[in-house]
């Protein structure tokens, strides 16, 4: 041991000298090693500032490496709760098959005694396009090794986090539980215990109703410390709080992030998991009256997962990540959104931001034909959309849900062919799009009765089935093969620049076939579909794909990585539509946050509304637009107008939330877009008439006014902070413009 750290004093001398870092600079890293009590182990500590964060990382003598803080840089120095000298915090939490736990945990993943197994080895930073990386390589004696990242972002006080297990052994490790981000020190800054002060929201998402926060104090979440030490007081709980995904629809009850603040500091935590499929959430006491926060995959005990890690094999746990800032909702919200753009693939559509008419929600909603589309496709180049989107129905005469799955076609609904549809859109300056289900086929396709079963999810040695529909296994390469040709064909032979893929059903738990577990199944699948869309972007960089799952039960950024656009819901009343609005940018950057509006009334301020509902996110065009008069229709196009103007700053700036996240039993609700000197307000009325909002924005106000509709329609006036709001009737939407100084 002591000749392990004289090299690691040397090395860590060599970057002092090498690198010549100064007081001052983004970047400080320092080496530190202290002789303390019996009970202590002497640790080297690894500071990190960089970006607004400070992180430290400590080695132990006995080589295990904790995350020992990970703190907004401005609040650093702010006591800390005292810890007990015994706690240890690895840096990976990994649970073993065969091994034990450490101590008592009831349900909580704080506590696998092969966490305790890996030894620190060597560590490295390096520069990347995107920031610094560091990278600790850990080794066990039996042959688990860990490569821990953690990448930085210039300019954005956010991590990303993943680490690689390798079995360099000979013998077969079970793997049952590894976290993607650990971090126990929760709301430790400041002097009052973390369960007075934190309050933890939660992201409710659910058909029709996505991105709906909730705020909970910690404590009536039961995560509670011990005021007292004791035999059967061991400063901890054995209570957590959790919540995930447990099948292939990422966030059919919640979105894969969170946001957890400390009432004392002001320091605002905040997370996401990039995972289509299954995922895992947990907050949980933990040793030296610590509140922990655990980020991961799948589990054993929740999801049933279980990988079998053969010698030379290696498993790459999902990417989290993770920051903090001073702050609110708002200001933690801005750094995810810059975050995302930051991992998000560069295309052309998400600086474009290019206005999109489909003929689904609230219009033909699945019974398209040639003479129907036609009428439509005018009504959209008149309105001045940009692309044009067929949605589903296509390729059958009649009731086509269960069979879908060859994408040919259906002659009964264009005898004229599905190329003179795309042409017309073309002729009328639009490029077309075409609605895809590409990872079902339904139960009563053709094909699917001459396939093998190696091509779908199976359980017990059955396909298992969803709604009348089979799901693809994106795992076999046949697979994979077949539906790359489907898009190939689509857009060779219609020229189709733009995709909606759709995915209304569930795998369920899991396919038992071919793999370790029917959960590892899932995880696999997706990283299956995550590379086909890389190899397609590879071979179309122009292609424009919307992401939707049955509206936004697949909102996350494994998907929206890749993915130019989501689709954020399938809600149809216009009104209840407003309160997804006003909260989606929480889970989807704006531009890539897909909103209808779609008028199916011919009422002024019904139209308004609905435009409202898409001005400060991606507007999806559609509705009943054979009822609209001149009055809508010259409503709807000042609205896309307006878009193409300000569409830059919905590009380039950040959300913030006067009101907070609004509730669904709100009155009224607001929602705005920052960006320099200029600012951009959504406010919606739903239950009301008359809404006071404050406006805490940094920089002074100079001028509030209102930019749709033109003509304001409303009372409205601005001063000490605040801007009151007299909307015409209940039920009004208005879009403002705060010009900033």
């Amino acid at each position: 041991l002591f000749l392990r750290a004289t090299s690691q004093v040397v090395m860590f001398a060599w970057i002092f000298h090498s690198c010549s870092f100064t007081v001052g600079e983004r970047l400080a890293w320092t080496a530190n090693y202290n002789q303390t009590s019996e009970k202590e182990q002497i640790m080297q500590n690894i500071n990190i500032r960089e970006n607004g964060l400070t992180v430290e990382f400590g080695i132990r003598e006995d080589g295990i490496v904790e995350l020992l803080d990970f703190t907004a840089e401005d609040v650093a120095n702010a006591k800390t709760t005292p810890t007990d000298p015994e706690a240890i915090f690895p840096v990976v939490e990994v649970q073993v098959t065969g091994k034990t736990t450490r101590h008592m945990h009831a349900y909580k993943h704080n506590a696998g005694s092969a966490s305790f197994d890996f030894r620190y080895d060597t560590h490295s930073l390096k520069e990347t396009a995107n920031g610094k990386e560091l990278v600790l390589q850990m080794k066990t004696g039996y042959g688990l090794e860990a490569a821990y990242h953690m990448q930085f972002f210039n300019g954005i006080p956010a991590v990303r986090t993943w680490t690689v297990l390798t079995n360099a052994g000979i013998e077969d490790i079970g793997l049952e539980y590894v976290s993607s981000f650990i971090y126990q020190g929760v709301s430790g800054n400041g002097g009052q215990p973390y369960y007075k002060k934190t309050e933890i929201y939660v992201p409710n998402n659910s058909w029709s109703d996505e991105a709906q926060w909730n705020k909970h104090a910690a404590i009536d979440l039961n995560l509670t410390g011990m005021e007292t030490d004791g035999f059967n007081c061991p400063g901890f709980g054995m209570n957590r709080f959790w919540y995930g995904s447990n099948s292939s629809w990422s966030t059919c009850e919640y979105l894969p992030m969170g946001y957890a603040q400390d009432t004392e500091t002001g320091e605002m935590y905040y997370f996401e998991i990039e995972s289509s499929g299954q995922w895992h959430v947990e907050y949980g006491s933990g040793l030296g009256k610590r509140l922990y926060v655990a980020l991961s995959g799948p589990t054993e005990s929740e999801q049933g997962w279980w990988k079998n890690l053969k010698p030379g094999a290696s498993f790459t746990t999902i990417p989290a990540a993770f920051g903090v800032v001073k702050g609110g909702i708002s200001e933690a919200t801005a750094a995810l959104t810059r975050y995302r753009r930051a991992i998000r693939r560069p295309n052309t559509d998400d600086v474009k931001l290019n206005v999109v008419f489909n003929d689904y929600m609230n219009c033909l909603m699945g019974d398209p034909t040639d003479e129907k589309e036609r009428a439509i496709i005018d009504k959209a180049a008149e309105m001045g959309c940009e692309y044009y989107c067929l949605d589903c129905g296509w390729y059958d005469k009649g009731f086509w849900w269960d069979r879908v799955g060859e994408w040919k076609e259906s002659p009964e609904r264009f005898p004229n062919g599905l190329k003179s549809i795309c042409e017309y859109a073309n002729s009328k300056g639009m490029k077309m799009g075409l609605w895809l289900e590409i990872e079902v086929m339904g139960i009563a396709c053709k094909l699917a009765d001459t396939l093998p079963d190696d091509w779908f999810i199976c359980r017990h040695g059955k396909r298992h089935a969803d709604n009348k529909r089979y799901l693809l296994d994106f795992r076999n390469p046949e697979v994979r093969d077949y539906c790359r040709g489907v898009v190939d064909r689509l857009i060779r032979d219609y020229g189709v620049e733009y995709f909606k893929v759709d995915y209304n059903v569930t795998m369920g738990y899991g396919s038992d076939l071919n793999s370790d577990s029917c959960s590892d199944a899932i995880m696999e699948h997706y990283r299956c579909l995550h590379q086909w869309y890389a190899d397609l972007f590879r071979d179309y960089p122009d292609l424009v794909i919307e992401n939707c799952g049955s509206g936004g039960q697949r909102m996350d950024y494994g998907m929206l990585e890749l993915l130019s656009l989501q689709s954020t819901s399938d809600q149809t009343d216009y009104l209840h539509n407003s309160h997804i609005a006003a909260n989606v940018a929480s889970a989807v950057t704006p531009e890539q946050a897909g909103m209808w509006v779609y008028p199916y009334e011919d009422n002024e301020e019904h139209v308004i509304y609905n435009m409202v509902n898409g001005l400060l996110l991606r507007p999806y065009i559609s509705g009943m637009v054979w009822k609209m008069s001149d009055t809508g229709m010259k409503r709807m196009q000042e609205g896309i107008a307006l878009y193409k103007e300000i569409r830059s700053d919905v590009r380039d700036g950040v959300p913030f939330f006067p009101l907070g996240f609004g509730h669904i039993r709100d009155k009224a609700l607001a929602y705005g877009i920052i960006n320099g000197d200029v600012a951009y307000l959504a406010v919606f009325t739903p239950a009301t008439d008359e809404v006071e909002i404050p406006l805490t924005i940094e920089k002074e106000i100079a001028e509030v006014s209102v930019i749709y509709p033109k003509e304001q329609l409303c009372e409205y006036s601005y001063e000490n902070g605040v801007l009151h709001v007299k909307m015409p009737q209940k039920a009004a939407a208005r879009l403002f413009r705060i010009q900033l100084k």
